[in-house]
Formats: C-alpha cells, structure tokens, sequence
C-alpha cells in the first residue's frame, strides 16, 4: 500500500470519529461507511453540520476551504472527501 492510500485512509477514519463524536449527529462510528453520501441519501449532513465538519478539518489538518472550493462533488463520500483533504495537504509542501 502506498503512502498516499494510507495517508487517505488514515483521514477517513479521523472523519469517521469526527463524524460520530464530535458532531451534533447521532450516527454511530460503525453505522458510517466511508462510501456513502454525506449529504441527500445518505448520512443527511445538513449544511449546518457540514460546516461544523469543515471548521474541524480545517483545524485539524490546517488546510482551508476557500469559498470557491467548495464544491458539493468534494463531499459526495467520506473517501472523496479525504481525498480532497490529502491533495491540499500535498499542495502545501
């Protein structure tokens, strides 16, 4: 496995927890597969939380969401999103 699918992974499972404990939701932490939606369909972020979700990836990954990037396809899934969160990260160095 290369680093970045590891780097990718490791994102995803720091969402996750985010996602369970410390947002204003009451999903589980293994009621969330990283496949599905974030928003309509699946896990029903509002764009409320969404932002919550944001501000903490932000924060822990010191990154920033500009506002035109902010694009809904960056949060079609929690793996899309980790993506997204990788390459700004890789885009810093």
């Amino acid at each position: 496995m290369d680093s970045e699918a590891h780097s990718e992974q490791a994102i995803v499972a720091a969402l996750t927890h985010i996602i369970a404990h410390e947002l204003d939701v009451r999903i589980p932490e293994q009621d969330i597969d990283p496949k599905l939606p974030l928003l309509e369909g699946g896990l029903m972020l509002d764009s409320m939380v969404l932002f919550e979700l944001i501000a903490k990836i932000e924060e822990r990954y010191a990154v920033s969401f500009p506002t035109e990037d902010l694009r809904t396809e960056y949060f079609a899934n929690l793996e899309v999103l980790a993506g997204h969160v990788a390459a700004m990260r890789g885009s810093k160095s």
